[in-house]
């Protein structure tokens, strides 16, 4: 910023600052593709179980979220801590929630671009940067209120840090590769990957160039040796707490279509279906130019080892394979099929290719803003319901609720819902709430038998059931409810949820 400054101070001529400038112009305004893509329709889907996740630990103290680490999602601290703070300036609301990661998006775009740029492909990295805003996997994770946004912007920075380093013997830029390599650790464990794909990135230069390459190769391993010294310790701690991703399933015939499909596509088969065509293309480009630090021998790696790695993992030791997981490979996705789009000729068949991306792009876009995107999530619907109901039951009218089990999730409530939508809620009498989530040292309360709960009924004018289709309490509910003198005074079905009134 500096030597921009001085540079138009030795200037009288307008031109010359306005060139100055332009090594910004296409970072920011892919950025600004990215960001704008993000927010259309940001707030309209329903917050769903993960973001539950997000809320439940960024909303208690600073005290209770270190606690709650200590035992539970370590892996997600540092994001937790960032929107604690977000929360703590501007409060919580579904916006507010997801605009970080559209945020996110908008700089992992520039990065893209950047990146191209770092590898002296200016125009490729323009393109990619393009590619990246449109693929489903960014449009997706642009609207979702968790780290994987975060992630490409870091595995972004690490790369960049590691190509500028490679080419300069200044120890500066290794510090910050490592320092970059320890915060996208602590941010997301599974960001060792892109690390590893730097290590193939390595070995691949050195075998290809022995002389040029030893001494970064060297600096290489001495730098993230420290840092790898530095993140162990997070590490051991994120695996002494694997048990909480039991959900993951063992691969299967499922995961050919997870990995060709939702992995970058997202739900798109006829994006998935171009996108791989351009993979494909664009790495054979790539590789007829591979010798040395080169585009091939940086993307490529970073692209494949992530996916093959957790694969491996998944069948070998436990499952760690989802889909979203892989989000932060998306920027070397764009950058390679960028490579394929980049060669086409003419120049208008280049142009042709991205804007068939943009009408794949659309469909999924539309889609993933639609009120119940999010694994049919209706909870947005339910908190409208609560809250209509409650008006019409009156001012002075007392309400209870008793939360049922969640759609889809084995441990939490549906007090989800009140979480994500609390003014809905509000001054309700949760009846079965044994210890709340803050004070429990875990991401979720306790619960005790409704029938130890029913003393909180006095008083109460209105008893709402909440509960999922999956476990229905229904019959369960009404019959305690029944022999303390409640019936059932009205009820409704929505996506995935069934909610009871019952009055004395």
């Amino acid at each position: 910023m500096t030597s921009l400054i001085d540079s138009a101070r030795r200037t009288r001529t307008p031109a010359r600052g306005i060139h100055s400038l332009q090594p910004l112009a296409a970072p920011g305004l892919v950025g600004l593709l990215g960001l704008a893509i993000s927010l259309v329709g940001i707030g309209t889907p329903s917050v769903w179980y993960d973001e539950a996740a997000t809320l439940t630990a960024a909303t208690r103290d600073w005290d209770q979220l270190w606690a709650m680490t200590a035992n539970v999602d370590a892996v997600h601290a540092a994001y937790y801590a960032v929107m604690h703070v977000v929360f703590d300036l501007f409060g919580y609301s579904p916006l507010t929630l997801r605009v970080p990661s559209a945020i996110a998006v908008g700089v992992a775009a520039a990065l893209t671009v950047v990146l191209g740029r770092t590898l002296d492909r200016a125009r490729l990295g323009r393109i990619a940067g393009i590619v990246f805003c449109l693929l489903p996997r960014t449009t997706w994770a642009g609207t979702e209120g968790r780290s994987y946004a975060l992630t490409a912007v870091l595995a972004l920075t690490m790369t960049i840090l590691l190509v500028l380093a490679a080419r300069s013997s200044r120890r500066i830029l290794w510090a910050l590769y490592a320092l970059a390599v320890v915060v996208s650790c602590l941010v997301f464990v599974y960001l060792a990957l892109v690390v590893a794909a730097h290590a193939v990135t390595m070995a691949w230069w050195f075998a290809s160039s022995r002389s040029r390459a030893w001494p970064p190769a060297a600096r290489w391993v001495r730098w993230t040796a420290l840092a790898t010294a530095l993140v162990v310790p997070f590490g051991i701690a994120v695996i002494g707490q694997s048990g909480q991703v039991h959900w993951l399933k063992a691969p299967g015939l499922r995961t050919v279509r997870e990995v060709f499909e939702n992995q970058w596509f997202y739900s798109s088969t006829p994006f998935a279906v171009v996108g791989w065509a351009l993979i494909v293309a664009g790495a054979i480009v790539l590789l007829r130019s591979a010798r040395g630090l080169s585009p091939a021998s940086v993307l490529l790696p970073a692209l494949l080892l992530p996916t093959v790695a957790l694969l491996v993992l998944s069948v070998a030791v436990t499952p760690v394979y989802t889909p979203r997981y892989l989000t932060m490979c998306v920027p070397f996705v764009a950058l390679v099929m960028a490579a394929a789009i980049e060669r086409m000729r003419p120049t208008p068949l280049a142009t042709a290719a991205v804007l068939v991306l943009a009408l794949l792009a659309v469909p999924q876009i539309a889609a993933q803003r639609q009120p119940e995107a999010k694994e049919r999530a209706s909870w947005a619907a339910v908190a409208d319901l609560i809250a209509e109901q409650r008006a019409l039951d009156g001012p002075r009218s007392s309400t209870a609720i008793v939360y049922g089990a969640v759609q889809r999730h084995p441990i939490a409530t549906s007090r989800v819902m009140a979480l994500a939508y609390p003014e809905a809620f509000a001054g309700t009498v949760d009846v079965t709430l044994g210890t709340p989530a803050a004070e429990t040292g875990q991401l979720w309360e306790t619960r005790i038998p409704l029938s130890e709960g029913l003393h909180r009924l006095r008083g109460v004018d209105a008893v709402y059931l909440v509960t999922s289709v999956a476990r229905d309490q229904r019959p369960a509910t009404t019959d305690t409810l029944a022999a303390a003198g409640w019936h059932v005074a009205d009820s409704w079905s929505l996506t995935a949820v069934n909610v009871v009134k019952y009055e004395r």
